[in-house]
């Protein structure tokens, strides 16, 4: 049996669609029978609503599924397709596996086995430790959003006990704090501080509450967290000792004077730096990221060893995808193509 050439089996197109395969568009629209959503995020759930009316599957994890609503969604419940982790299914002459990843909680990997044996695989948004390194491969696509060489965190394996260390010194100088991330990472932050010893309780808004309530159903630990409005949380915030969570684009006012902390990956210098500290309290920024540093992605194509290699220049700017390929050619002595020639769009980080 002939092979499909690389150049047919995976691609990047301008709308930001992963092609894997001959059946598969993952994380935009191409016209392709069967959409898949790597993660909840927004720059993979573009134009979900339109392959959701011409796809006749739109398949992801149980947690994706879920979370599709509450980001505002409205899809046909037939088309609907949970798959588990590692688990097969076929469609057409493909077989499509869903790998795990660590991102947000039900990100995934996406690889695809074609009828001649070709396997293709795009790794979504993914950071170590956590993620299942795909290999053997004839093509990968991966995320590259800090692929240039300066974008590495030499601090990553300590950084959650140092955020968290920071909230409890917050909280000890008598006022609330204020946590700004995207949907996804401020569910992990939580974790992390339960994790590290932060007992005060969280107030969340009503999104954020919702997906942290799917994310302790799929297994993350929280506990001791309200809805924004409730009993529990009015006594809370009368108590002055708690922790209020919200989305980064957030313009909300708080009726409260707090200290607040800003969780970005597009810090590099140090885990934490003071912006500036007043009256009202401080404020903060914590290198907290949910994306691979430069140097994790890199390790990831080392391990993979796939025969051809495809950035995403989609979810990231063209410079970076293109300084990504020449550090994979100079360190690993492997040629990159980048993809598409379209304008890339700003990661949730």
């Amino acid at each position: 049996m002939v092979q499909q050439k690389s150049s047919e089996l995976a691609k990047v197109t301008n709308s930001g669609a992963i092609l894997l395969g001959n059946i598969f568009e993952v994380d935009s629209f191409a016209g392709k029978p069967v959409r898949v959503v790597s993660h909840f995020h927004s720059d993979h759930t573009i134009l979900l609503s339109k392959s959701g009316k011409f796809a006749s599957h739109i398949l992801a994890t149980s947690a994706t599924i879920e979370a599709l609503p509450l980001m505002g969604f409205s899809l046909p419940e037939d088309k609907l397709l949970p798959l588990e982790y590692g688990r097969s299914i076929k469609f057409g002459e493909d077989s499509l596996v869903l790998v795990k990843s660590s991102h947000v909680i039900g990100s995934a990997q996406v690889l695809v086995e074609t009828v001649d044996g070709s396997r293709v695989g795009y790794t979504g948004d993914f950071k170590f430790p956590g993620t299942k390194i795909m290999s053997d491969l004839d093509v990968l696509i991966i995320d590259a959003t800090y692929g240039e060489e300066t974008m590495v965190r030499p601090f990553k394996n300590e950084v959650d006990i140092l955020f968290s260390d920071l909230v409890s010194e917050l909280l000890s100088k008598g006022k609330p704090v204020i946590v700004k991330g995207y949907h996804g990472k401020l569910q992990e932050a939580m974790h992390i501080m339960r994790r590290f010893g932060v007992e005060a309780p969280f107030i969340l808004p009503e999104k954020v509450y919702e997906l942290t309530k799917l994310a302790e159903k799929h297994g993350l630990k929280v506990g001791n967290y309200f809805r924004e409005g409730s009993e529990e949380a009015v006594e809370a915030i009368k108590g002055g000792w708690f922790v209020y969570l919200n989305h980064a684009n957030s313009r909300k006012k708080t009726p409260f004077v707090a200290s607040e902390v800003v969780l970005t990956g597009w810090f590099f210098s140090s885990p934490l730096k003071k912006i500036y500290e007043n009256g009202s309290g401080e404020r903060w920024v914590v290198a907290l990221s949910d994306h691979a540093d430069f140097e994790d992605t890199l390790y990831y194509v080392e391990e993979a060893r796939p025969k051809k290699i495809l950035i995403d220049a989609f979810r990231t700017s063209r410079e970076i995808a293109e300084a990504f390929a020449k550090s994979v050619l100079r360190r690993l002595g492997k040629e990159a193509v980048v993809m598409p020639d379209s304008h890339g769009i700003e990661e949730e980080d």
